[in-house]
């Protein structure tokens, strides 16, 4: 045995592995917390409404509008008839889905004989990612979907390296399988492409070791059934809950327009502001994707990824077959989803948080065999964990200061104010701005948010949207052909007061502060006045706080901006 297998070395090895395990829980216990007390994004919120309208007898598609399939709406419809309607009980969900996703890509990893080193180091990394990440990546779709589809893709792996698997057993495993990436479909359809492309890449790693054609399409016929009751299953409840025409509205009318607007936003400056946000830890993908086109090359070419070590015991050779199907597939299920979130989705950070975690599990499974590898490898990861160290929020003491903060106060507005990465919505701002608008006594529909960041207002001040339309300003500029519905829904809506936020509208900075900090009765000095007639700056002003105005709809509600366009002096 070489020494690098010796009991001393092993035992040096365990010992390591013993510290980076013990940092890993380190940040996790520092980082929970903050994670707990940053604010819920957006898209969290609106799923929210949703679940809520749904639960409450209202019908999804029709009473607000969604461009998305109902899995995540579903999933939120579940998790708040069990934990309640609580920020702080999505939150938990969202880290159990993450860690439940981590357990998974360990599982993964170790199953190729990966040593304790090695599994610690890659929790320590993905963990870290999902901790530096900015509040819109959290409880977002892409990253609850590839919990269902690890899985999905785990059954196939033990699928097909099992051969004592009965027949009926491996036809169940199948179907459970498609019903997985069922699941996720009706989450997000992106995912069918990561799915294909490790489906495709163990069918070839099987047919080259001897299977026939027709056992691999019975194979292939029993996933697809799976994915076929997952789909009739979700279809028959959109049915039964009179959702299927306002659905089929929606996909075939509206998205068209949804769609291409995506593709519209995707430009260089869009793909340096994401990748700045998810640095560092998104680098990974320097090494990664050649290592994933080499990977996925050498095994259908060779069908070894690796040359057996010099010293091996009886079963190495088995083992290294069963790293390459596994090396493989999961180069497919990463190229894959490379693919789907760079040109088929809208640039928005959170379509690419399973990227970074599925590149560093691959960079895991096949870290070097031979010792020289192994050291320049582990150099190199030295370096860049200390890149990490130095620039992540993870472990920024600044941040990490707020840590007493999280535990004694919780998501206070100067807390939420103090972790989140982009200052939308200004919670010390907002927070005037609820306590009003809970002061006047307001019934559901009786309240306009405005702007995207503005849906917070509505669980906070406990009512509804007074439309479908809750999205308003990006609804009015992605749907400029349903214009006229819009501002007949909100022409006839029994609105009594609306939010716009001046710095989301394209005010700058400067001049709103110029007015000064605290409550005010009156717009800032440079609010061009040629904007007075558009709505909703045409109604009169009751109240603002900073960037936040409250207008009370007592007249006609005057022109839409379907358009955005700054309000800055000229």
């Amino acid at each position: 045995m070489s020494a690098e297998h010796s009991l001393p070395g092993l035992k040096l090895c365990c010992a390591r592995a013993s510290w980076v395990w013990a940092i890993v829980g380190v940040l996790v216990l520092v980082n929970v917390p903050l994670m707990l007390c940053m604010p819920l994004p957006a898209d969290a919120v609106l799923y929210d409404l949703q679940a809520k309208t749904a639960l409450t007898g209202g019908v999804l598609y029709r009473d607000i509008v969604e461009p998305n399939l109902p899995g995540i709406v579903w999933c939120h419809m579940g998790i708040r008839s069990l934990f309640g309607w609580s920020e702080a009980a999505l939150k938990w969900v969202d880290l159990a889905i993450v860690a439940g996703i981590v357990t998974l890509l360990v599982q993964l990893i170790r199953r190729d004989r990966a040593s304790h080193m090695v599994l610690a180091a890659f929790a320590f990394v993905v963990i870290g990612f999902y901790c530096s990440t900015p509040e819109w990546v959290h409880c977002q779709r892409d990253i609850w979907l590839m919990l269902p589809a690890l899985a999905a893709f785990t059954l196939r792996l033990r699928r097909i390296d099992s051969s004592q698997t009965a027949a009926k057993w491996s036809v169940g495993l199948a179907v459970a399988e498609g019903l997985l990436w069922g699941c996720a479909f009706w989450i997000k359809p992106y995912v069918a492409v990561p799915a294909a492309t490790a489906v495709l890449m163990s069918l070839l790693l099987q047919r080259s070791a001897g299977r026939t054609w027709t056992s691999l399409a019975a194979q292939v016929a029993a996933v697809v059934t799976g994915g076929a009751l997952a789909g009739v299953a979700g279809s028959l409840w959109l049915m039964a809950a009179g959702v299927w025409p306002h659905f089929w509205e929606q996909m075939l009318e509206w998205n068209p327009v949804y769609f291409a607007n995506g593709r519209d936003r995707w430009t260089v400056s869009q793909y340096l502001s994401l990748s700045r946000d998810l640095a560092p830890w998104c680098l990974v993908h320097v090494v990664a994707l050649p290592v994933a086109i080499a990977v996925v090359w050498r095994g259908l070419k060779d069908r070894q990824l690796f040359p057996l070590p010099a010293e091996s015991d009886a079963n190495g050779e088995r083992s290294l077959v069963l790293k390459s199907r596994g090396a493989v597939m999961l180069a497919g299920l990463y190229l894959g989803w490379m693919f789907q979130a760079h040109f088929l989705q809208h640039p928005f950070h959170y379509c690419h948080t399973p990227t970074v975690m599925l590149a560093a599990a691959l960079l895991a499974m096949t870290w070097p065999f031979t010792v020289a590898s192994r050291r320049i490898a582990s150099l190199a990861f030295a370096g860049a964990m200390a890149v990490a160290v130095l620039t992540a929020p993870c472990f920024d003491p600044n941040r990490l200061a707020w840590w007493p903060d999280c535990v004694t106060r919780g998501a206070a507005p100067d807390v939420k104010c103090a972790l989140h990465h982009r200052n939308l919505p200004n919670w010390v701002e907002l927070q005037p701005v609820v306590d009003f608008l809970k002061a006047q006594d307001l019934k559901d529909g009786e309240l306009t948010a405005y702007n995207v960041f503005l849906v917070h207002l509505y669980p906070e001040v406990g009512v509804r949207p007074s439309t479908r339309y809750v999205f308003l300003d990006v609804l009015m500029q992605v749907f400029h052909a349903q214009s006229d519905a819009i501002y007949d829904s909100l022409a006839n809506s029994p609105q009594r007061f609306v939010v716009c936020s001046l710095l989301e509208n394209g005010m700058s900075p400067g001049d709103i502060a110029a007015a000064g900090p605290g409550v005010h009765q009156s717009l800032p000095p440079g609010f061009p006045a040629e904007r007075a007639g558009e709505f909703p700056y045409c109604l009169p002003l009751v109240f603002r706080s900073g960037q936040y105005v409250v207008y009370r709809v007592d007249r006609p509600i005057g022109e839409l901006n379907t358009r955005l366009r700054p309000l800055a002096v000229k």
